[in-house]
This record gives structure tokens, sequence and C-alpha cells, in this order.
């Protein structure tokens, strides 16, 4: 075993475990409790100084990372076997950056959600059209990141209707249903 993904209850782990189990990547999962501070010990703050969740250790190479887009990004280049092609590589970065700087607090952040939620969602339902990939034809970290936000909106925004936005509703259902998910997040 060479990756070692460290979360804890209501972390962001929830993306790097779902894109490794739809892409069935081994790792090893070390729960910390955050209760009891386990994120805030000397050990886990040498991977993460911070002492935030989720971190991730690579064995094989002495990676060491915080922040879930930046883990997601490295699991899908190293072992997800995403494209090699520098534009899909491009785009799938961009997505990520997307789904935690912008999606993130549009859901999130009550004033930002004001200002901006509409259009992310009116823009997102368009690029969705027809389609269930962002890049390419097949799903990757970069839907992994997208959706796995989207699928907050009913859980944390429950009066949001999503129906204005039909497609958004499809990917948001589609992750809600996906075996993988639902055991990630029960």
């Amino acid at each position: 075993m060479t990756l070692h993904l460290y979360g804890g209850g209501r972390s962001r782990a929830v993306m790097p475990k779902w894109y490794m189990a739809e892409k069935q990547i081994d790792y090893n999962l070390i729960n910390l409790d955050m209760r009891s501070r386990e994120h805030k010990q000397p050990d886990y703050l040498k991977i993460n100084p911070f002492g935030k969740l989720p971190g991730l250790v690579d064995d094989s190479n002495g990676v060491s990372l915080f922040e879930s887009g930046a883990i997601l990004l490295y699991i899908a280049e190293h072992y997800g076997q995403e494209s090699t092609n520098p534009k899909d590589r491009a785009l799938i970065t961009q997505w990520i950056a997307f789904a935690n700087a912008t999606l993130s607090p549009a859901i999130f952040v009550q004033t930002v959600r004001e200002r901006d939620f509409d259009g992310i969602m009116d823009v997102l339902n368009r690029l969705y059209e027809g389609k269930k990939a962002l890049v390419g034809e097949r799903w990757t970290a970069a839907d992994c990141a997208v959706c796995a936000y989207l699928a907050y909106i009913p859980i944390f925004a429950k009066e949001t209707d999503l129906n204005r936005w039909p497609n958004v509703k499809r990917q948001t259902e589609d992750t809600l249903n996906n075996a993988h998910y639902k055991a990630i997040m029960s």
C-alpha cells in the first residue's frame, strides 16, 4: 500500500475517496478523530501544518499533500489514468479549482450564494446539456470535484429547487445514487 489518505467525519476527504473508489485505486484510509483533535497532533501537522483534513502521503515517492483539490489532481495524474493530453489535463485542473474556489463558496457562503449561485447553475446547466462529463467523454476528476459539491446542495441548501436546472439536477441525482458515493457518504 503506498497511498495513505487522512480523513475524518465532515471533511473534504469525500472527493479523493470517491475518485479512488470509481477508479479502483487502492489506498489506506486513516480516519482521524477531530473531536479528540488527532488532526492537531505533531505527526499529522507534518502532513498539513494547518491541521485540516484531508491529507495524503504517497510512500512510493515521499509526496505529502493537503487540500482536497491538490490531492485529487495528484491522484488523477499519477494513479487515475486520466488523459495525457495537455489540454485535457489543464481543463481538469481548471474544473477542480473552480469547484473549490467558486462553486463551494456559492453553496456554503450566504453572501456569495445570494450573488453568484444562480449564474453558476445557469452556466453548469448549459455545459452539462446532452453530456455527463465536463472534459472529454468520460467521467474524470473534474466531474468528481464539481459533482461532489453539487451533491451537497440537497443536504446543505434544501430550499434550492434544482428543477430550474434540469441538467444540474440530473448530475446531482446521479451522484447521490452512485454506489461508490453512497457507500462513502454513509
